[in-house]
C-alpha cells in the first residue's frame, strides 16, 4: 500500500507536458485562454467566435490551471485531469469502504486509476471526461448510499446539484444518467412515491434554477436558440439516428468486446460472471449487486449509440468493478481454484514485466532517454519488489499487480513520452510552422479569413504564440492585414503569402499574408459548416 502511493504521483505526473495537444485537447485550452484575455468568462469563444458546442465549467477549470502557472501550456492543461483523476479515486475509496472492507475497498480505488483507458489514455489528456466521470459517479453514489437509508433530501440534493456541475461540462449527458440512477434506486428500494415527493420535485427544479442563472446570464451575450440547438446536436450526433442502421447493427456486435478491450486488464475479472451462482453470492451485498444493476441500467445509452469513444463510459465502468472486486474476494476467501487461477495469472504477468523492464534501454527510439540503463534497472527492481510482494502475500496479489501498472505507467512515461514527442512530425509541424507564421507577423495584424477551417490545435500554437486573440474577419478585410486563408474552401482569393501554417489531418499548407484585392462583401460559407470553422457568430459587448 505505502510502495502504491509512493509511486501514484510519479506514474501520473512524470512527461504530462511533453506530448503537443490533440485537436480535443487545444479546443479546451484556447477556450480556456480566450476566457483569460477577453475577461469573460460567461459566453466561451474561439477565435472571438461564439463557441457553443459545450458549457463552459472545464474551460473555467482549464483557465484557473493557467492562470496558477502563469501561462498556458501542455502540462497546465492537463493538471486538472490528474487531480479530478485523484479524486475520483478518493470517492471510490470512500464510498466503497462503508459497504467493502478497507483491503476491497482499495482495489476498488486501484482498479479506477489503473484500468487501461485511463492509465495509459485518457489521464494523460486536457479533456472533460475523467473530471465528468467523476461527477457522475458520485451523483450514482450519493443517490444509493442516502437513498438506501431513506435520507431522500440528501439523496435528492446533493445528486441533482452534481447534475448542474456535469450538464455545466459536458451538457445533457449528466441529465441522462441522473435521470435513468433516480429511476434505479427508487426501484431498488421500492419507494416510487419519493418522485413525486417535494425532496425529488424541488431539488429538481433547483438544478434546472442553478442552470437557468447561468443561462440568464449567458443570453446577454449570445442568442439562446444557438445554445440550444447546439446542444442537442452535439448530444445526438453519435446516436444510431445520426449514424445509420449499418453502423448500428455492428456496433451492437462489437461494442462488449471492444470495451471490454479498453478496460483491461480488469476486465478480464467478468469470466467470474460466468460461475455459477454469481448473482446469488452478489445479493449478499446490497452495494454490490446495486452497482451491477446501475451499470446495466445507464450502459445501454452508449451501447445503442454509435460512434462512441471508450472515454465516455469511465464513469460506468467503476460500477461494473464494484461488482468484479466484490466477487473476486469471495473466490479469495474461499481459496477456490477460480481465485488461484487468477493469481497465477497475475504473478506470472508481473514476472515477465519484472524481467523486461531492465532490458527496455536495448530498443532502438529509447536512445534519446538520458541515463536510460540506470533508470530501467531501478524501475526493474521496484518491479521485481513488487512481484515478490504479491508472491509473499496471496492476499495482496491483486493489490500487487495494480501498483505494477504504475511501475509500468512510470516506464511508459520515462521511455515512450519523449520518443513519441520528439517522433511526433505532424504534431511538431504543425507547432513549428504556427510559430513561425506569428513571429513571421509580429508587426502585423493577424485574422481568419471567414469560414477558413482552422484545426484546433494549429488554432491554440497560433493564439498562444501571438499572446492575444487571433479573431475570425468576415468582412471589411484589407490589404494590410496578414490573413490565414484555406486554398481549399476559397481556391480563387488571391494571397500575397509570406509563408505557411501546417495542418496535420487536413495534410495542407494554408497561406498566411495579405490580399492585394480584398474582397468588398462577407466571407462566404464555400461547403458545409463542420467543426473548425467558426460559428459566425458574434458574442455581443454588454457593459
Amino acid at each position: 500500500m505505502l510502495l502504491g502511493g509512493l509511486l501514484l504521483l510519479p506514474a501520473l505526473l512524470i512527461n504530462l507536458g511533453v506530448v503537443v495537444f490533440i485537436d480535443d485537447e487545444a479546443i479546451r485550452s484556447l477556450v480556456a485562454q480566450e476566457m483569460i484575455w477577453s475577461g469573460n468568462w460567461i459566453a466561451p469563444t474561439m477565435h472571438g467566435d461564439a463557441y457553443l458546442n459545450k458549457p463552459p465549467l472545464w474551460n473555467w477549470l482549464v483557465a484557473l490551471s493557467f492562470l496558477a502557472h502563469g501561462g498556458a501550456s501542455e502540462w497546465a492543461a492537463r493538471l486538472p485531469t490528474v487531480l479530478a483523476l485523484l479524486g475520483f479515486g478518493a470517492t471510490t475509496f470512500f464510498f466503497s469502504s462503508k459497504y467493502f472492507s478497507r483491503h476491497t475497498a482499495l482495489l476498488h480505488a486501484l482498479m479506477v486509476v489503473t484500468c487501461g483507458r485511463m492509465l495509459f489514455w485518457d489521464s494523460l489528456l486536457a479533456l472533460i471526461d475523467v473530471t465528468l466521470s467523476w461527477v457522475v459517479y458520485t451523483q450514482i453514489m450519493l443517490l444509493y448510499h442516502y437513498g438506501r437509508q431513506g435520507k431522500w433530501w440528501r439523496a435528492f440534493g446533493w445528486s441533482y446539484a452534481l447534475t448542474a456541475a456535469g450538464f455545466m461540462l459536458k451538457g445533457l449527458p449528466a441529465i441522462v444518467f441522473q435521470g435513468l440512477t433516480v429511476l434505479t434506486i427508487l426501484w431498488w428500494t421500492k419507494q416510487w412515491r419519493q418522485f413525486f415527493r417535494a425532496a425529488h420535485l424541488l431539488s429538481g427544479l433547483g438544478c434546472l434554477a442553478l442552470l437557468g442563472l447561468y443561462y440568464w446570464r449567458y443570453s446577454n451575450y449570445v442568442d439562446l436558440s444557438w445554445v440550444a440547438e447546439r446542444l442537442f446536436i452535439e448530444s445526438g450526433k453519435r446516436t444510431a439516428m445520426a449514424q445509420g442502421l449499418g453502423a448500428s447493427l455492428r456496433h451492437l456486435v462489437e461494442f462488449p468486446l471492444e470495451m471490454s478491450y479498453h478496460f483491461l486488464p480488469w476486465t478480464i475479472l467478468l469470466l467470474l460472471f460466468f460461475r455459477k451462482g454469481s448473482w446469488t453470492a452478489l445479493k449478499t451485498n446490497d452495494f454490490a449487486a446495486f452497482t451491477l444493476v446501475a451499470f446495466l441500467v445507464n450502459i445501454p445509452v452508449y451501447w445503442l449509440s454509435p460512434n462512441v469513444y471508450p472515454r465516455y463510459l469511465l464513469m460506468l465502468f467503476p460500477l461494473l468493478f464494484g461488482s468484479l472486486i466484490f466477487l473476486y474476494s469471495r473466490e479469495e476467501e474461499k481459496d477456490t481454484q477460480v481465485y488461484r487461477g487468477f493469481r497465477w495469472l497475475f504473478l506470472g504477468l508481473m514476472a515477465i514485466c519484472a524481467l523486461v523492464i531492465p532490458l527496455i534501454p536495448l530498443i532502438p527510439d529509447t536512445e534519446m532517454v538520458s541515463h536510460a540503463w540506470w533508470k530501467s534497472f531501478v524501475l526493474g527492481v521496484t518491479a521485481g519488489a513488487v512481484w515478490w510482494l504479491g508472491w509473499r502475500s496471496p492476499r495482496d496479489t491483486v493489490l500487487a499487480f495494480a501498483v505494477m501498472l504504475l511501475v509500468i505507467r512510470i516506464v511508459f512515461n520515462v521511455f515512450v513520452l519523449p520518443p513519441r514527442a520528439a517522433g511526433d512530425e505532424r504534431g511538431n509541424a504543425v507547432r513549428d510552422t504556427a510559430h513561425a507564421v506569428v513571429d513571421q507577423h509580429e508587426s502585423q495584424r493577424m485574422a481568419i479569413y471567414g469560414f477558413t477551417l482552422i484545426e484546433p490545435a494549429t488554432g491554440y500554437y497560433l493564439s498562444i504564440r501571438r499572446g492575444r486573440i487571433i479573431p475570425r474577419q468576415w468582412e471589411k478585410f484589407d490589404d494590410t492585414t496578414a490573413y490565414i486563408v484555406s486554398p481549399l474552401q476559397y481556391p480563387d482569393l488571391e494571397v500575397s503569402a509570406t509563408d505557411s501554417l501546417y495542418l496535420r489531418h487536413l495534410r495542407v499548407n494554408y497561406p498566411v499574408g495579405r490580399l492585394p484585392d480584398p474582397p468588398a462583401g462577407r466571407a462566404a460559407l464555400n461547403g458545409v459548416l463542420r467543426d473548425g470553422m467558426g460559428a459566425g457568430i458574434p458574442v455581443r459587448a454588454t457593459e
